[in-house]
């Protein structure tokens, strides 16, 4: 939607805390109206938002049941408060969850924003540097989880096993080979923690980026245009 990086992250940030600060669904309509015309921009990321937001719409029943159990055993309020109160969070869940599946999709490398934006500082802390490597190293690796996992998945099917299985055995199944997987990507990280030492790793900080991310006078004008907007949104739907 916006050409930099930052200013993106956080309009979409601003959104979802918006989206969780609301409390009455014109407020929530507000946002909805908001989030179709931002969709408009990533129409290509409509198919991912559908598979991110199928498990909440099937395990929502089960959360239902649970939270109007609790809340009827520990609050005094009445069913259909306790109904419309969860009604109300889950739709705010989906626009929350809808608005950053969408950033995540638009944002070519995350941590390499964070870290232009960090360099900037000059400050010389070693413990974001750190973090920022524990984040390109999750961003590395869980796409290779998922990859390992579906892969392990098609080689059984095309073999004839275990063709049509109940959730139970799907569970007792990812409780069998899961662990192998995580052990084998845990391996690779510790090879590449070796060669980044060798090659220098922590004798400087902060590390230098070798694409950053730009960042000018007018991006700083886009996100106070975005954080006052959002703040005078959530000044109106509470009048």
């Amino acid at each position: 939607m916006f050409n930099n990086s930052f200013v993106n992250l956080v309009y979409f940030l601003g959104f979802s805390i918006s989206m969780l600060l609301t409390k009455t669904y014109f407020g929530w309509g507000i946002h909805f109206i908001i989030f179709l015309v931002t969709a408009l921009f990533y129409l290509k990321s409509i198919y991912t938002i559908k598979n991110g937001l199928k498990p909440l719409l099937y395990y929502f029943p089960l959360m239902l049941i649970f939270y109007i159990g609790f809340s009827l055993l520990l609050t005094n309020n009445s069913i259909y408060q306790i109904i419309n109160e969860a009604f109300f969070g889950f739709m705010k869940l989906i626009l929350m969850v809808s608005a950053m599946t969408l950033f995540l999709e638009s944002s070519n490398n995350f941590v390499n924003l964070l870290r232009s934006v960090w360099s900037k500082t000059n400050l010389n802390w070693e413990w974001p540097d750190k973090f920022f490597v524990f984040l390109t190293m999750t961003q590395r690796f869980y796409p290779t989880v998922q990859l390992n996992w579906s892969s392990m998945l098609r080689t059984r099917k095309s073999l004839g096993i275990d063709y049509r299985q109940s959730h139970r055995e799907k569970l007792i199944l990812a409780a069998k080979n899961l662990p192998n997987i995580l052990l084998l990507q845990l391996q690779w990280a510790d090879d590449i923690a070796l060669a980044m030492k060798l090659r220098g790793f922590g004798k400087r900080f902060p590390r230098g980026v070798t694409f950053p991310s730009s960042f000018k006078f007018i991006h700083f004008i886009q996100i106070v245009f975005i954080i006052s907007s959002f703040w005078a949104i959530n000044l109106i739907v509470t009048i």
